[in-house]
């Protein structure tokens, strides 16, 4: 940590007023830019109701093709416009065209105006991303505030990429598991028709991508809480089959439909993605100071890996030169230890010496 980290509360709330503050403005020139494209976002964002409801009218659609319709809109589009005389020949009692509604004049401004908002929200993501980690910056470490901007940069695409996998393989099989409840009424003839407002579709689809784009932040969660020490990738490990048994349980509850394929689909890549954040924080999270690296071994420590690695043959000329050597030198006299035990001896019995003459120096004591 440097200087900067230590600042008062007072400090502290300033620069948290300061960061809203321009993360606020980016969203609003991205808004700005969101409302020239609404009708766009618009249409983009009613693709899954409009796949969801074209398969109930229909009596149902493969979860691949409706995956498939999803990746290709201009196919979805032929297949609807070749169903629709069939559809409106046979009618199912659900209607065939779909169908938003809002209940008053203003209300469909408003919902443009979220619109924008939400397309604004995307485009300012790495503005955003940068101010919340900034804010952090001052408790960190010089080499821990180096991982800022690739923090930004995988946050907004983790982001970005949660929202994707929702609104492409959740969405859709969630709306037509909704929509299921419309329809003719079993033994009668009252029909339960779907009437959608805009408001509450665009509320309810805005919370679902941003619920997707924040799960999906799990593996930079995980590691920053690895790199502050707070837990290891041995902890992490350990603990990774619970995460299992909790990506299953929140897949279950984020994905409206009762059936498996979805419920896998999403726990699947919470799983991937917790892993990869174990092997990001066993490369790059700190070591303890009895843990060591592989490559960061000691010199003795090499010498000994080197001669369990040496042939046997080399390992015995080196041990015969080694102990020809220790000979030669016990020939010449030079042991060194035991001149370092003369020297001490030496030194002791000088210090004695002088001692012994200072006392004979001091005058007697005057009775």
């Amino acid at each position: 940590m440097t200087d900067e980290s230590r600042m008062t509360f007072g400090d502290h709330l300033e620069e948290l007023r300061v960061r809203i503050m321009r993360a606020a403005a980016a969203v609003l020139i991205g808004m700005v830019a969101g409302w020239n494209y609404r009708e766009q976002l618009f249409a983009w964002l009613l693709r899954p109701l409009e796949i969801a409801w074209f398969c109930r009218a229909r009596r149902g659609c493969t979860v691949q093709g409706v995956y498939d319709w999803m990746l290709h809109a201009d196919r979805f589009r032929a297949t609807r416009a070749a169903a629709q005389e069939a559809l409106r020949a046979n009618p199912s009692g659900f209607p065939v065209d779909p169908q938003v509604h809002f209940p008053d004049p203003t209300s469909a401004f408003i919902s443009y105006l979220k619109i924008a908002a939400i397309g604004g929200f995307v485009l300012a993501l790495p503005v955003v991303f940068y101010q919340l980690w900034a804010f952090i910056a001052p408790g960190l470490y010089d080499r821990e505030k180096k991982l800022i901007m690739p923090f930004v940069i995988f946050s907004t695409l983790f982001f970005v990429g949660g929202a994707l996998f929702g609104y492409h393989f959740v969405f859709p099989v969630g709306y037509e598991w909704f929509l299921g409840f419309g329809g003719t009424v079993a033994g009668t003839q009252v029909k339960v028709v779907p009437t959608i407002m805009m408001d509450e579709y665009l509320g309810f689809t805005s919370q679902m991508l941003l619920a997707f784009g924040v799960v999906f932040q799990l593996p930079l969660f995980v590691f920053f809480l690895s790199l502050a020490g707070i837990v290891t990738w041995q902890q992490l490990l350990k603990f990774g089959r619970y995460f299992t048994v909790i990506a299953f349980v929140v897949a279950a509850v984020l994905t409206p439909t009762p059936d498996v394929y979805s419920q896998v689909m999403l726990a699947l890549p919470l799983v991937g993605l917790y892993f990869v954040a174990v092997g990001l924080a066993y490369v790059f999270a700190p070591r303890k100071k009895g843990e060591e690296k592989p490559e960061e071994k000691k010199p003795e420590e090499k010498k000994l890996a080197a001669k369990a690695e040496m042939p046997p043959e080399k390992a015995a000329i080196l041990a015969k030169i080694a102990a020809q050597e220790a000979a030669d030198a016990k020939k010449a006299g030079v042991d060194h230890r035991a001149e370092k035990i003369k020297q001490w001896e030496a030194e002791q019995e000088r210090r004695r010496a002088d001692k012994l003459a200072g006392g004979k120096g001091k005058a007697p004591p005057q009775g």
